[in-house]
């Protein structure tokens, strides 16, 4: 699945510089793919300075890409709606963009307390640039972020021809702060998506994800109510809620009991069971 429409078209390609900006955490052996898809790409470890060096094999890299149809640009079209990658233009070099970029690694909360950052993450990158302060623009003249859920790119631009500088540590307002702790519940929720899509894609109702989140916001909502609170037993519990293709509980007697009625069995080990249960049933139905 890609995004439903094309890159804005009036992006700087020929008059600045670009750069797509991947997650390593995300994407498995990130530096071994870049050498197959672009082997001569000038890429910069965010993570390779000090505070950063025992993680460098999972750092964020910064890419310099020259045009959007050359490998590494189509390689990010083509996941963007995944959300683990940024495209950036900048008239200033890599080494500039990094500086900057590093700044941000490691933020506070409006506390005080320090947090890490995952930068290259669409959704934490499009909350940050969204936000109104120009400080953290820098160096960059544009960001580009994909929104899986909606479907479509939004733009970043600073309002100043000069951004002030970022001060360091940069602290979130409380505003950033309540953004992105939404940041990760979204991303669980298009884990599931695509989980669902994986294994059960003929019970799943609606063409785009956006169509599809109604329906995994009530899933969330109906495992919190069960005392369900890790992401895998929430996948349990879609699965148990796909299997039964849309039958309630209340007519899976079994199951039901499994899942409301008090036990000393953790609600874990019981929603993992009650998804065996419920996928035997799916399977014996399959066969009748």
């Amino acid at each position: 699945m890609t995004l439903s429409i094309a890159l804005p078209a009036d992006l700087p390609w020929n008059e600045q510089q670009a750069f797509v900006l991947l997650d390593g955490a995300t994407l498995s052996n990130l530096p071994e793919r870049l050498k197959q898809l672009s082997p001569g790409a000038n890429a910069v470890a965010l993570y390779d300075c000090p505070s950063f060096t025992a993680l460098r094999d999972i750092s964020p890299l910064l890419v310099a890409a020259q045009q959007p149809d050359e490998p590494l640009v189509q390689f990010y079209l083509e996941h963007a709606h995944e959300e683990w990658g940024v495209l950036l233009f900048s008239r200033d070099s890599a080494h500039a963009v990094a500086q900057h970029l590093r700044k941000l690694l490691t933020v506070e909360l409006p506390e005080g307390v320090p947090v890490f950052l995952r930068l290259a993450d669409a959704a934490v990158a499009r909350i940050l640039f969204s936000s109104g302060d120009q400080r953290l623009f820098g160096p960059l003249s544009c960001v580009v972020t994909a929104d899986g859920v909606e479907g479509d790119w939004q733009r970043h631009q600073p309002l100043l021809a000069e951004c002030p500088d970022l001060p360091t540590p940069y602290r979130l307002s409380a505003e950033q702060n309540s953004a992105l702790e939404q940041v990760d519940r979204r991303r669980v929720l298009l884990e599931l998506d695509a989980h669902l899509l994986r294994f059960f894609p003929e019970s799943q109702r609606g063409a785009t994800v956006s169509q599809r989140w109604p329906m995994l916001e009530q899933l969330e909502a109906q495992a919190n109510t069960l005392g369900l609170s890790s992401q895998s037993e929430l996948f349990y519990y879609a699965n148990v809620m796909a299997s039964l293709d849309g039958s309630s509980l209340e007519q899976h007697p079994p199951i039901n009991r499994l899942l409301h009625t008090p036990s000393l069995q953790p609600i874990g080990e019981r929603i993992a069971l009650a998804a065996d249960m419920a996928l035997q049933w799916a399977s014996e139905r399959g066969r009748s």
